[in-house]
C-alpha cells in the first residue's frame, strides 16, 4: 500500500476511539458564520457549465439558511471566478482564504486549477470540492482534504476507447490539449485499444494558437481510421475546422465538453458524425429528479447540466459533514463527509434538509446525490459515474450508449 493511501487510511481510522465524539451530532453551537468559497469557470473553456455550478451552490445555501443554517449558525457563500485559469483562480483562493477565511473552497473544474490551488488549502487546512479529472489529484492530496466529485480521466478515455473498438475501428491517431485533464485520459484511451492499433506516437498541442494546421496534418497524415482529440471547447473547434479543410474522412472522437452547443453553431452540418463522451448524472434518480425541479427545467430522457448537480452535491454534502462533526475543522469534516455519503446500512437522503434533519434526530445518513451516488474512495475520489456516448446527428447529440454504475 502506497503512502497516499495509508495517510487516507490513517484518516479515516486513526480517530477510531474518539468516533462517537467526533461524528456524533454536537449540542454546541457555532457563534459566528460558517464561510464557504465556491470557484467555479464562469468564463473560459469551462465557461458552458460554472454558471450552473455557481447556482447551485447558492440554492443549497439560501435552502439551509433559510430554514436555520448548520449547527445554528448562517452559512456565508462568497464567489469567485477562476476564469478556468489557474494563475487567476491562485489569486482568488488567496483572497477567499486569507480574507473571507473560508472552510472550504467549492467548484473548481479543471484539474490545473484544482490543483494549482491546492498547496493553499492544504497549507491553510481548507476543505476542496471539484469536478477534476487529473489522475494527480489524489496523489497530490497530502492531507486528505479533496474530494472529487467527476471520474477520473483515464475511465473516460476507457470508455471512449471501448466504444470506438466495438464500432469495428481497428486503427488510430491520437492528439489532446496540453494539460493535466488530458494526458491521463490518453493513456486511458491507449490501454484498452492497444499501442499495436495507434499508427504513430501520441502527441500534444498548445491552446490558444492561431492555427492547427501542422498539427491536424500530423494526425491524419497515415490516414487513420479513427482520430481521438479530447479537448475544450474553444481549441477543439479550431482543430475540427482544420480537420474538414484538409478533407479527412475518418472517424473524429473527443469528450463531450468540446461539443457543446457554441461548437455546434459554429461548425453546423460538417459536426454530423462526431462521437462524444462524458460521465453523466443518474437521470433515473430521485435526486436528480429533484434537481430538475429545482432549477425549473422541463424533465428530458436526455442529461441535463452535468456539472450543475455536481455542485448541488458538493454543497449539500460539506454541509451535512459540518453538522455530522460538529464543527467546521478540516480535519474533522474530512472524516465526516465519508460519514455522510459512504456505506451501507444507513438511511438514504437524497437532499440536504432531509439529511440534517435526520442527523440532528440522531440518524446514519448515506447521501445519494444528483450527479451520482457520490460514493468516496480512500483517496476521495468518486467511486463511479454513468457515462454516456453520443453521436452528433442534425445537430443534436444521439445517445449510442450509457453505462449505468
Amino acid at each position: 500500500m502506497n503512502r497516499k493511501i495509508t495517510r487516507r487510511s490513517a484518516l479515516i481510522t486513526g480517530g477510531a476511539i474518539a468516533a462517537a465524539g467526533v461524528f456524533a451530532p454536537s449540542i454546541a453551537r457555532a457563534a459566528d458564520p460558517i464561510n464557504v468559497g465556491s470557484l467555479t469557470p464562469n468564463t473560459g473553456g469551462g465557461g458552458p457549465f460554472g454558471p450552473k455550478i455557481t447556482s447551485a451552490h447558492k440554492r443549497v445555501v439560501d435552502l439551509v439558511n433559510s430554514e436555520g443554517g448548520v449547527l445554528g449558525t448562517t452559512i456565508n457563500l462568497f464567489q469567485e471566478n477562476s476564469e478556468t485559469n489557474p494563475e487567476t483562480a491562485v489569486r482568488a483562493a488567496d483572497k477567499l482564504i486569507n480574507v473571507n477565511k473560508v472552510v472550504g473552497i467549492l467548484g473548481t473544474w479543471s484539474s490545473s486549477v484544482t490543483l494549482g490551488i491546492m498547496p493553499k488549502c492544504q497549507e491553510a487546512g481548507v476543505i476542496q470540492m471539484c469536478t477534476s479529472s487529473s489522475a494527480d489529484i489524489p496523489v497530490r492530496d497530502e492531507k486528505g482534504y479533496v474530494f472529487n466529485f467527476q471520474a477520473l480521466s483515464p475511465v473516460w478515455g476507457r470508455a471512449i476507447a471501448r466504444l470506438a473498438l466495438r464500432r469495428g475501428f481497428k486503427t488510430f491517431n491520437l492528439m489532446a490539449l496540453n494539460n493535466d485533464f488530458t494526458r491521463s485520459m490518453m493513456d486511458g484511451f491507449t490501454e484498452i485499444v492497444g499501442k499495436d492499433k495507434l499508427l504513430q506516437d501520441s502527441f500534444y498541442y498548445n491552446g490558444g494558437q492561431s492555427s492547427y494546421r501542422s498539427e491536424v496534418t500530423q494526425l491524419i497524415e497515415k490516414n487513420p481510421e479513427a482520430v481521438f482529440i479530447p479537448s475544450y471547447v474553444t481549441d477543439f473547434t479550431s482543430v475540427y475546422k482544420e480537420i474538414f479543410r484538409q478533407g479527412y474522412e475518418g472517424q473524429v472522437i473527443t469528450v463531450s465538453i468540446s461539443t457543446g452547443e457554441k461548437f455546434k453553431e459554429a461548425i453546423g452540418d460538417a459536426a454530423n458524425g462526431i462521437i462524444h463522451g462524458l460521465p453523466v448524472p443518474p437521470i433515473k434518480s430521485p435526486a436528480y429528479a429533484e434537481y430538475v425541479t429545482e432549477t425549473g427545467l422541463e424533465p428530458t430522457d436526455g442529461v441535463q447540466h452535468p456539472f450543475g448537480t455536481a455542485g448541488r452535491d458538493q454543497m449539500s454534502v460539506l454541509l451535512l459533514a459540518i453538522e455530522k462533526a460538529g464543527s467546521a475543522e478540516a480535519d474533522k469534516v474530512s472524516k465526516a463527509i465519508w460519514d455522510v455519503t459512504t456505506g451501507d446500512g444507513k438511511e438514504t437522503v437524497y437532499n440536504v434538509t432531509d439529511g440534517l434533519k435526520a442527523i440532528r434526530a440522531g440518524k446514519e445518513i448515506n447521501y445519494s446525490g444528483a450527479s451520482s451516488s457520490v460514493e468516496f474512495d480512500k483517496e476521495g475520489m468518486v467511486l463511479g459515474r454513468d457515462f454516456q456516448l453520443a453521436e452528433i446527428k442534425d445537430g443534436k447529440d444521439v445517445v449510442i450508449e450509457r453505462l449505468e454504475f
